[in-house]
C-alpha cells in the first residue's frame, strides 16, 4: 500500500529500540502470539559505557524469556555487592550477598553491553513472529484519529515507511527520541559523569562481587566481565577536574589492583557516560508506552537499570494477558504498577547517593547509620540487598528499612556526643522522622493505588 509516495505496513507491536529493554519486551509479547517488528538504528554494535550487571531478578527473567540458556557462556556471575566506606567507617568492605532468598538462580551477570546487546537481540530474531529492521529509525510519530500514533520509518536505504501498530514500545534509552516524538515532558538532573576502562581481573579485590568504593570524590566500581577481564568505573562529579577525581578514586583501591588500573590509564582512552535521574510526566500515551531508561532512570548506584527493564517487559505481557489484548486497559495497568516500582527503585538511589557522599552532617550520620545496620544485621544486610536487587520493588519495604536504619542513631548517640555534635545529630534525626513519614505516606498511596503515571487515555 502506498500514501503519498511513502510506504505503509502494519504489525501488532513496532518496538522502538533493539536494546535490552526493547528485546527483553519484544520476547515477552511474542508468548502472546503477536506480530513484533524491532527497529534498531545501530547496524554496528559499537562499545559503549552502559549498563553491564544484571541482578538474580533480571536473571531468572532472562532465562524465563528463552533469551538466556543454560548452555551459554556469558560475563562473570556476581554473587552480591562488597561496599567500601571511606572516612572513620573505612574498617574493611561490608559484604551483602545475594542470599537464597534470590531465587533458583542466586547469582547475578555482569558483561560488557555491547555484547550483551548483541546475544540478545541475535536470540530474539530466532522466536516467532519477531523481525527487526536494523539500520533504521524512526523520525516521526504521526497521531491518527483514533488517538493513537503511527510511526514514519527511514530504513537503511533513506526510503520512508508508515508503520502502523496496536501498540509502540519507546525502548531506546534515557534520552528517547520516542518520548520526544510524542510530546511526553520529562524532569532531568544531571548528578555526575562517568570514566570506564577495563583491565585485568587477577588482583580485582573481592572476586565475585561488585565492589563500590565510597570517597568525596563519589563513588566507583569495580567488577569482573568474563575473559579475565574487570570493568573499573569512576564516577566524576559537576565541575570536578576528571583526572584529579580518578586520582581520589584509586586512593581508595588496594595497591595491586590500583597499579592494574594506572597502567590501563596510561595507555588508554577511558570511555564516558553521564548519570541522570529523568523522569517523564508519562509513561504511557495513547497507545504508545515507554520501558526500560526511556520511562525513567535513576542514579546507576543499585545497578539495577538492566533487571527493572526485563520487569517491564513482565508487568506489560501480564497486562496485555488479563486485559484480553485490550490495549488501552492494559497500559493504564502497566502505567499503575511501573511508575510504583519506579518510585520506590528512585527513591533508594537517591537515600544511598545522598549518603555515600556524605556532603553533609546528616548525611554523614545517615552512612553511619547504614553501615551500622549492615554490620549489625544479617536480616538487614538480606532486606537491603532484597531492594536493590529489585526482589522487593514495595515502597513499604523501603519506608520499613529507612525506619529500622534510622533508629541507629541512637546507638551512635555515644560517638556523636563525645564528638561534641549534638546539634548536627539531632538535626540528622529530625530529618530521618520527616522522611520516614513521608515515605509511609507514599507506601499508603502505593497501596490505594495513586500517584502512578497514567496518561488519559
Amino acid at each position: 500500500m502506498h500514501e503519498g509516495g511513502v510506504s505503509g505496513e502494519h504489525v501488532d507491536v513496532l518496538v522502538i529500540g533493539g536494546g535490552i529493554a526493547g528485546v527483553a519486551a519484544a520476547a515477552a509479547l511474542s508468548q502472546l502470539g503477536l506480530e513484533i517488528l524491532i527497529i534498531e538504528p545501530a547496524s554496528a554494535h559499537g562499545r559503549r559505557l552502559a549498563g553491564e550487571l544484571i541482578h538474580p531478578p533480571g536473571i531468572e527473567g532472562l532465562y524465563q524469556l528463552g533469551l538466556l540458556s543454560e548452555t551459554a557462556s556469558l560475563g562473570a556471575k556476581v554473587h552480591g555487592f562488597a561496599v567500601f566506606p571511606f572516612g572513620k567507617e573505612a574498617s574493611g568492605p561490608v559484604v551483602l550477598p545475594y542470599g537464597e532468598g534470590h531465587g533458583r538462580r542466586p547469582f547475578g551477570i555482569a558483561i560488557e553491553h555491547s555484547a550483551l546487546k548483541r546475544h540478545l537481540l541475535e536470540r530474539v530474531l530466532e522466536f516467532s513472529g519477531v523481525k527487526a529492521w536494523l539500520g533504521a529509525r524512526v523520525t516521526g510519530l504521526e497521531e491518527t484519529g483514533d488517538r493513537r500514533f503511527a510511526a514514519l520509518v527511514r530504513d537503511e536505504n533513506g526510503g520512508i515507511r508508515r508503520v502502523g501498530a496496536r501498540l509502540i514500545l519507546g525502548a531506546d534509552g534515557p534520552m528517547s527520541q520516542a518520548r520526544k516524538l510524542a510530546g511526553i515532558t520529562h524532569a532531568t538532573q544531571r548528578y555526575s559523569g562517568m570514566m570506564g576502562v577495563e583491565v585485568d581481573d587477577r588482583h580485582l579485590p573481592n572476586q565475585g562481587y561488585g565492589n563500590i568504593f565510597l570517597n568525596p570524590a563519589g563513588v566507583s566500581y569495580a567488577y569482573a566481565i568474563g575473559g579475565g577481564r574487570a570493568r573499573v568505573m569512576f564516577e566524576v562529579l559537576k565541575g570536578a577536574d576528571a583526572e584529579d577525581s580518578i586520582r581520589t578514586h584509586l586512593k581508595s583501591f588496594p595497591e595491586d589492583f590500583r597499579r592494574d588500573v594506572e597502567r590501563e590509564l596510561s595507555v588508554g582512552k577511558p570511555l564516558a557516560a553521564a548519570n541522570y535521574c529523568i523522569v517523564p510526566e508519562l509513561s504511557v500515551k495513547g497507545n504508545l508506552a515507554l520501558v526500560g531508561d526511556a520511562r525513567g532512570c535513576c542514579h546507576p548506584l543499585t545497578a539495577s537499570g538492566i533487571t527493572a527493564a526485563v520487569k517491564d517487559a513482565f508487568v506489560l505481557r501480564d497486562a496485555l494477558r488479563e486485559a484480553e489484548l485490550d490495549v488501552p486497559a492494559a497500559l493504564k495497568r502497566y502505567a499503575r504498577i511501573c511508575g510504583q516500582l519506579q518510585l520506590t527503585r528512585r527513591t533508594l538511589a537517591e537515600e544511598l547517593r545522598e549518603a555515600f557522599l556524605a556532603e553533609t552532617p546528616e548525611a554523614l550520620l545517615l552512612s553511619q547509620c547504614i553501615f551500622s545496620y549492615w554490620r549489625s544485621s544479617p536480616l538487614g544486610r538480606q532486606r537491603s540487598m532484597a531492594l536493590l536487587s529489585t526482589l522487593d520493588s514495595s515502597h513499604l519495604s523501603l519506608a520499613v528499612q529507612y525506619a529500622l536504619v534510622a533508629l541507629q542513631a541512637f546507638r551512635l548517640l555515644p560517638h556523636w556526643f563525645k564528638n561534641d555534635a549534638m546539634s548536627a545529630w539531632r538535626k540528622g534525626v529530625f530529618k530521618f522522622l520527616t522522611k520516614s513519614i513521608a515515605f509511609q505516606r507514599a507506601a499508603i498511596s502505593e497501596r490505594l493505588g495513586h500517584g502512578a503515571f497514567i496518561s488519559d487515555l
